[in-house]
């Protein structure tokens, strides 16, 4: 038993790590596993193994951050001053301020080879991209929705099915 102590607070010391969850058989060993469900949780989605939890924290926190014409802050935001302000904050990336400048500056990527953090792109009703997103994991993407404000949806909707130009990649 004495053992067992010394084990328990090694453990803890080198990987913060409880004796609890050992005794558990490891359930609670998996820290990406329960970042994962967290972040599926608060995205309303089944995320997969591989993500970017740096990027996932940081669009979370603007998740129903109202829309707002022109606005780039979380007290209101378009799609463009939101991808402007995470990729800012995540990437250190200074990017166009509209989704066409978006648009432009990228390296067009199809969309079944898209990695989450690249950008989706849709031409609603005009003949220049008029709104952007950023891709999580297909189908699905987080954006500002000038009717719900920052919000994930999929893009085999048909709404953004049809308007789907291009994914992209922002040139480093």
């Amino acid at each position: 038993m004495k053992n067992l102590v010394y084990i328990c607070i090694f453990i803890v010391a080198i990987s913060g790590f409880s004796c609890s969850a050992l005794k558990n058989g490891g359930q609670y060993a998996n820290n990406s596993e329960k970042k994962r469900a967290y972040y599926s949780e608060k995205l309303g989605i089944d995320l997969k193994k591989n993500f970017d939890g740096e990027l996932l924290n940081e669009v979370i926190e603007w998740l129903g951050t109202p829309y707002v014409y022109g606005g780039e802050s979380k007290s209101g935001t378009d799609c463009s001053g939101f991808i402007q302000q995470v990729y800012k904050t995540i990437y250190g990336i200074n990017t166009a301020r509209s989704a066409n400048g978006l648009y432009e500056e990228c390296i067009k990527v199809k969309r079944e080879k898209l990695k989450q953090g690249e950008l989706v792109f849709f031409k609603i009703n005009t003949e220049k991209v008029g709104h952007v997103g950023i891709f999580l994991q297909d189908p699905y993407f987080i954006h500002a929705s000038s009717s719900k404000g920052v919000m994930v949806s999929s893009l085999e909707l048909e709404y953004w099915s049809k308007y789907f130009i291009s994914g992209g990649k922002l040139k480093e």
